[in-house]
């Protein structure tokens, strides 16, 4: 039984007063233009390329130019402040869409091939598109648009062929503002986010080099380190742990997930996903170590700090640390400092890029400074107060993300009317 005020469409219940439309009837998505490689510049206009959109974000960590002249010789694709862009290809990432905004830090910029812009007529308000493109439910109807591809790539009639319901203007320009005010918000916590990271890794990168208090200073291989600390190899305090889930009684299967460009994010796999090859595994314990061998991501060997008894994947190496000279934190910090990932990047055996690896042998061969025990603990308590205010941040943007996602959800399906 459908409520009053509400009618039923073939994209379900929505309210009396919405349309169902093609995107394309309003919405408009130009490609970029085909600049040749050897148009670059090592300065000049920025290139915006596929690589610089992430999920409501450009990211300029890969930056390349061209010529300032290709401005005007151009215009057609120089991108302005609030113009929205969508990466075509491998458009879905974790079932988001690749689509960003541009703001005043991104400009001048020149739209790539296999990047598209929005071109919105009066009848849509672009915040409010901007919103819906990012709703579950149209992600959902894209993916099955660009099935099949590979890689997956989506083009603009298969786009503006998708159904969507549409409110009257003054009702997109309603929920626009409300969803808007709640990605600002989310904006603030993540620049508040970023600072802090920032701030932990100065910290980080000081403490680990320079120690706490020390005026005395020797030469080392790697440089200036405390009078009071040692040059040692890794393996002088960890040890290789072998052991197979033979009788195959552990069930807990970690798998990673998703790298953040320096440690994974898990997550527990119940042991009817795998084969029988489980017995092969190897089982991880509690207070012990793990890192995958075989790296995929630039920077990152995705190094695991295990609580609780698992089972591997064989790919990763599982060993073991002296805690009488060696702080847990401390290590788990240390390994995953960004002068250790240089390191790791260095040493990494493999020709083909991205799927390096590093083996025991090679790994525990590493050279660092370690400070006295004492002293790892105190720089371990420095860097866990910046841990605690980071967690506190990600918690409370999570909160507004979920907020965000309910109120997404809501006012697109017309559930809310505002």
């Amino acid at each position: 039984m459908v409520l009053e005020g509400y009618k039923e469409t073939e994209i379900g219940v929505i309210p009396m007063e919405w349309d169902v439309v093609k995107v394309g009837r309003n919405t408009k998505l130009m490609g970029g233009y085909a600049f040749k490689s050897k148009d670059a510049k090592e300065y000049g206009t920025r290139w915006l390329k596929i690589a610089n959109v992430g999920i409501n974000t450009i990211k300029w960590e890969q930056t390349s130019y061209l010529q300032d002249n290709y401005k005007e010789e151009y215009k057609k694709f120089l991108l302005e402040k609030n113009d929205i862009v969508l990466a075509m290809t491998r458009p879905i990432l974790s079932m988001k869409l690749k689509i960003a905004k541009i703001t005043n830090n991104d400009i001048p910029a020149l739209l790539n091939q296999r990047v598209g812009k929005f071109i919105f007529d009066d009848k849509v308000n672009s915040e409010f598109m901007y919103q819906l493109f990012q709703h579950i439910d149209f992600v959902k109807l894209l993916m099955l648009k660009i099935m099949g591809t590979d890689p997956p790539n989506v083009s603009s009639e298969q786009l503006e062929s998708i159904i969507i319901p549409l409110p009257p203007l003054k009702e997109q320009e309603k929920i626009a503002d409300i969803l808007s005010t709640a990605d600002e918000k989310i904006d603030a916590i993540t620049s508040q986010i970023k600072k802090a990271e920032t701030l932990k890794k100065g910290l980080l990168q000081k403490l680990l080099s320079e120690g706490i208090g020390h005026s005395e200073f020797k030469d080392s291989e790697l440089g200036k380190i405390p009078e009071s600390w040692e040059l040692v190899e890794l393996g002088s305090f960890s040890k290789s742990i072998s052991k197979k889930n033979k009788d195959n009684t552990i069930t807990d299967v970690v798998s990673v997930t998703k790298y953040d460009g320096i440690v994974n994010s898990l997550e527990y796999f119940n042991k009817k996903v795998f084969s029988d090859n489980i017995t092969t595994y190897k089982i991880i314990e509690r207070n012990q170590f793990a890192y995958a061998t075989i790296h995929l991501d630039e920077g990152s060997i995705g190094f695991l700090d295990i609580f609780d008894i698992a089972v591997l994947s064989p790919m990763y190496s599982v060993f073991e640390i002296d805690y009488k000279r060696v702080d847990r934190s401390y290590f788990y910090s240390l390994v995953k400092s960004h002068k250790m990932i240089k390191i790791y990047e260095h040493i990494g055996l493999g020709s083909v890029e991205r799927r390096k690896s590093i083996s025991f042998n090679i790994f525990k061969k590493i050279k660092i400074p370690l400070p006295p025990l004492e002293e790892q603990k105190q720089i371990a308590e420095i860097l866990s107060t910046a841990d605690e205010k980071l967690e506190v941040l990600r918690a409370k943007k999570e909160k507004y993300e979920t907020l965000k996602k309910g109120l997404l959800q809501k006012l697109l399906s017309g559930e809310v009317r505002v």
